[in-house]
């Protein structure tokens, strides 16, 4: 039916053309923005699968990804309160943008944000409520702990790539050894 319909307008325009010459030009615009618009609509409709273990993957996947936006907005949200009210050196600063942009968090986690940085916020707040006498370096060797947690962990998380990579390569050889 879809291949039929311009085929049926071309048809149309050369039977009204070959009637009345004066409304060419009138007829040809008017099948012009028919001809756009069935594009148009059929461009939008898209890929849309009608099975329904399709359709539940596809919500397993938003609700993932729901999850994992909202696990990294609740970690930036703490990291970033800790710049805001404490600050950061340049190379910490580094180090928890790279950690956090490479979401480089995800073992640890809840080890993060219900444990280390809500008592880095609380040693901070206190100290900031005292007006930071005698806990600076508190604050400061905690912040550098951290940093070295984050240093490792996306150590790991690169290994871990680099291995999944390097494995893959070795079933690849494999397969191939057996092919031949």
């Amino acid at each position: 039916m879809q291949k039929i319909i311009p085929l049926l307008t071309i048809l149309i325009t050369a039977i009204l053309g070959f009637l009345s010459p004066s409304f060419l030009p009138w007829i040809i615009f008017i099948v012009l923005l028919f001809i756009v618009y069935v594009l148009w609509h059929e461009n939008k409709k898209g890929f849309n699968p009608q099975s329904k273990t399709y359709k539940a993957l596809e919500k397993i996947k938003k609700r993932r990804m729901r999850v994992e936006n909202n696990k990294h907005k609740h970690i930036n949200d703490q990291v970033d309160y800790i710049e805001e009210v404490w600050g950061y050196t340049k190379e910490q600063e580094k180090i928890i943008e790279k950690f956090v942009d490479q979401r480089a968090y995800s073992e640890m986690y809840n080890k993060l944000t219900a444990s280390l940085l809500p008592q880095i916020i609380t040693l901070i707040d206190n100290c900031n409520a005292q007006g930071q006498k005698g806990c600076k370096r508190e604050v400061s060797r905690r912040l550098r702990e951290l940093t070295d947690l984050m240093k490792d962990e996306m150590k790991k998380k690169k290994s871990k790539t680099v291995e999944s990579f390097e494995t893959t390569l070795e079933v690849y050889d494999r397969l191939l050894k057996e092919v031949k």
